[in-house]
């Protein structure tokens, strides 16, 4: 695949983290609702929203300033991220997205996902901040489609659901009683 194509998946993986612990039926938004960051509920479905109607606007809004979307280690060698620093931040994941979304040849994304188990109480130490909030694990379906030049078979689907998303979310510090997502991180299901 070309190196655009894992830039398009890395983008579909961190855009679709949204996991927890014992399934539920909670497919993502309806596209008739507008969704607010009031609960990380709220906050989750609110991201997938953004991510399915293509706005960049919504989708910065739900990551933190200090968010990080950590891959695993083959999507991180894949896109020439270094092997004790296979993540991104806030900056390169919304020019991602962003080439994404305007992407003329991507004609539909899809996006739902499974909570797996409840959110918990985290704590996360980076170098000079300590955040609290809360984590959970989401199974995530995202779907990518994109015409090509091939007449036999003029779209490619690309389609992430081979990893569970490790979401932690954390109170927005610049707007009190909203959230915003702090980290996202890929884990492959089959380890």
């Amino acid at each position: 695949m070309r190196r655009w194509g894992w830039v398009l998946l890395a983008v579909v993986l961190v855009s679709t983290a949204i996991p927890g612990c014992s399934p539920s039926s909670d497919t993502g938004p309806p596209p008739v609702e507008e969704y607010k960051r009031t609960t990380p509920d709220n906050l989750m479905l609110f991201f997938a929203s953004a991510y399915k109607e293509k706005d960049l606007d919504d989708y910065k809004e739900a990551l933190d300033d200090d968010f990080l979307f950590q891959f695993t280690p083959d999507i991180a060698d894949s896109l020439g991220l270094p092997a004790d620093k296979p993540w991104w931040g806030k900056t390169e994941d919304v020019a991602s997205t962003q080439q994404m979304f305007e992407e003329p040849t991507v004609t539909d994304i899809t996006f739902s996902y499974e909570k797996v188990g409840e959110w918990v109480i985290h704590t996360e130490v980076r170098e000079d901040t300590t955040f609290s909030g809360l984590f959970r694990r989401y199974d995530p379906l995202i779907e990518v489609v994109t015409l090509t030049e091939n007449s036999e078979d003029p779209e490619l689907r690309l389609r992430v659901d081979e990893s569970f998303l490790d979401v932690t979310v954390v109170p927005d510090r610049l707007t009190e009683g909203l959230w915003t997502i702090l980290r996202i991180e890929e884990s492959k299901k089959n380890q």
